[in-house]
C-alpha cells in the first residue's frame, strides 16, 4: 500500500522490530495486507488478528511466514520473538498494542494523507445499493474507490481503505454495525465529507433492542463528518427531524418536501422513466429496476452526487445535472440483491439471498406484484415467492414474519412458498392464496422441479443464513 512502515508507527503508536521504516507495507501498490495465513499472495504482509470468538491470528503467524508474507503485524510480543525473529531476524515486523485498532489507525492517516472525497453510507436497508449507484455516478468523472462487496466491518473498511492509490479522488465507504458505537468507529475513520442515512427499520432487532437504537446507531454515520460536510439522509423518515438543526443536511424521498424528489413517475416492467426536482435543477431521465427501492435509492444516489466537490489546485470540481442523468440510465445491478435471472426451462427468477428484514422484503414484494409481463414481453403465467426466514428480528420475530404475510395476502401472487421455522409465521398468516411449506432449503430445492413451470415469475428471498443459493443449483 501507499503508506511506509515508519508511517504505520506513527499512525499506531506502534514500535518497529525490525525492518527498514521507509519500506512500505505490502509493497509500494494498493492492498498488501492479508489476515489470513491461507490467502497469502507474494509481497502481502500479515496482520494477526484476534477475532470476537477469540481465535488468535498470531497461532497462524509462522505458517503466514513460511507460505511467503514479506512482513508481520502484531501485538503479541512473545509469540513473534519465539517464532518469527529466530528464523527471520530480518522480516520486517511491527509491533502494536491491538491488531484490530492498528488497522484502523493505519486506513485513518492514509485517508488524511491523500485527503481523497469521502463518502459513508449505512441504513437498514439500501446502502449496497446506493454505495454501488454513487460510485457509478462518480465513476464517470472521477477515479472511485468502494468497499467491495460486504466489507462494511471494522475490518473490512479498512482493508478497502488500503487499496487507495494516489489516483482516486473519491472512496465510497459502506458501514454496517450489530450494536451502538459500531459505526462511530467507523465514522471516525472514515472522517466523511458526505454522510448518507438510507432507510431506518427493524433490522438486528436482537442485537439493537429497538428502532429507536437502531436509529441512533445508524445516525453515528455523521460522528466523523468533517467540518463543512453533509448530510444527505431519507426526508420521510422520523428520525430524520431530530437532526435538523445539527448538520448540513439534504433530504430525499418520494414526497414533495424532500429536497431531492421525483415530480413524476411512469414504472414498466424493468425500468422507470423519472423526473427529479433537485436543489441544483430537474432531471429527466430513466432507471432500471421496478420498484420504490429502486427509486428511493437512486434519490439517495442524485442527492450525494449534487453535492460532491472535488477541489483541483485553486478549482473546485462537481458533477454537472447532464453528467448525472446520463450515469442513471445504467446503473449497475448488484449481485444476489434483487438479481435477474431467467432459467433455461422459461421460469424468470428476481433473486436475493443476500439479506432479509421487514422492510426489504415489503419493498421486493411490492415491486414484484407490480411486474406486468415477462421480460421478453410474454404473459405471466404465476406470480410465486419462495420466502424464508428473517433472521436477527428479536422477540417480536414472530410478529414481524406475521405481518408479512398478511402484506403478502394484499397482493396479486398465486402462490407462497416459506422455508424455514420463522418462515411458518408467514405461511400461517397468509390468506387467499396456495401455500406450501419446507423446513429446510433442501427440501424445497429438492421439490421446486416439479412446482415451477415456463412463464412462473419467483420472487426468491431470505436471509443469508437460509444459503438460497442453493435453490438454484438444482434443475427447474
Amino acid at each position: 500500500m501507499y503508506f511506509t512502515l515508519k508511517e504505520w508507527r506513527d499512525a499506531t503508536n506502534g514500535e518497529i522490530l525490525a525492518g527498514d521504516p521507509d519500506t512500505y507495507v505490502g509493497g509500494e501498490g494498493p492492498g498488501g495486507l492479508a489476515i489470513d495465513s491461507r490467502t497469502i499472495k507474494p509481497g502481502q504482509w500479515i496482520a494477526s488478528l484476534i477475532g470476537k470468538s477469540g481465535v488468535d491470528g498470531h497461532k497462524y503467524l509462522k505458517n503466514a511466514v513460511t507460505a511467503g508474507a514479506c512482513g508481520v503485524i502484531v501485538s503479541d510480543r512473545n509469540v513473534y520473538e519465539s517464532t518469527i525473529r529466530p528464523d527471520y531476524p530480518a522480516l520486517p515486523a511491527l509491533l502494536v498494542s491491538d491488531t484490530t485498532i492498528a488497522i484502523g489507525d493505519a486506513a485513518r492517516a492514509i485517508l488524511q494523507k491523500y485527503k481523497p472525497f469521502v463518502i459513508a453510507i449505512t441504513g437498514t436497508v439500501g446502502k449496497t445499493g446506493v454505495k454501488e449507484n454513487v460510485a457509478h455516478i462518480a465513476g464517470k468523472r472521477w477515479p472511485v474507490l468502494k468497499t467491495p462487496e460486504n466489507w462494511n466491518t471494522e475490518i473490512g473498511l479498512p482493508l478497502t481503505v488500503f487499496n487507495l492509490t494516489p489516483d482516486h479522488k473519491i472512496v465510497v465507504l459502506e458501514c454496517a454495525a450489530r450494536g451502538l458505537g459500531q459505526i462511530h468507529y467507523l465514522s471516525m475513520i472514515a472522517n466523511p465529507d458526505i454522510a448518507v442515512v438510507t432507510h431506518i427499520g427493524p433490522g438486528h432487532l436482537s442485537e439493537f433492542g429497538s428502532i429507536e437504537n437502531i436509529a441512533r446507531a445508524k445516525w453515528e454515520i455523521a460522528d466523523g463528518l468533517k467540518e463543512n460536510g453533509v448530510v444527505v439522509a431519507n426526508g420521510e423518515s422520523p428520525y430524520t427531524f431530530e437532526y435538523l438543526d445539527r448538520f448540513n443536511l439534504i433530504t430525499f424521498g418520494l414526497c414533495n418536501d424532500c429536497d431531492v424528489h421525483p415530480e413524476s413517475i411512469e414504472i414498466h416492467d424493468n425500468s422507470i422513466d423519472i423526473r427529479i426536482a433537485t436543489p441544483a435543477g430537474l432531471i429527466n431521465t430513466s432507471i432500471q429496476g421496478s420498484s420504490r427501492a429502486d427509486i428511493t435509492n437512486a434519490l439517495a444516489a442524485v442527492a450525494c452526487a449534487i453535492k460532491i466537490k472535488i477541489k483541483s489546485g485553486n478549482f473546485v470540481e462537481s458533477l454537472s445535472l447532464y453528467e448525472i442523468t446520463n450515469a442513471l440510465r445504467d446503473f449497475p445491478a448488484t449481485s444476489g440483491r434483487l438479481q435477474k435471472i431467467i432459467r433455461a426451462s422459461g421460469v424468470e427468477v428476481i433473486f436475493d439471498g443476500y439479506n432479509s428484514n421487514p422492510l426489504s422484503l415489503a419493498n421486493a414484494l411490492d415491486m414484484f406484484a407490480a411486474r406486468n409481463s415477462l421480460s421478453s414481453g410474454g404473459n405471466i403465467l404465476r406470480r410465486i415467492a419462495i420466502l424464508g426466514d428473517m433472521l436477527e428480528l428479536g422477540e417480536d420475530q414472530d410478529k414481524y414474519h406475521s405481518d408479512a404475510g398478511k402484506h403478502i395476502s394484499s397482493l396479486n401472487f398465486d402462490l407462497l412458498i416459506t422455508v424455514g421455522d420463522l418462515a411458518k409465521f408467514i405461511n400461517g398468516a397468509a390468506s387467499g392464496i396456495e401455500t406450501k411449506h419446507f423446513d429446510t432449503t433442501g427440501d424445497c430445492a429438492n421439490e421446486l422441479s416439479g412446482i415451477l413451470k415456463p412463464g412462473d415469475v419467483v420472487l426468491i428471498k431470505a436471509s443469508r443464513a437460509l444459503e438460497f443459493e442453493k435453490l438454484l443449483e438444482t434443475d427447474w
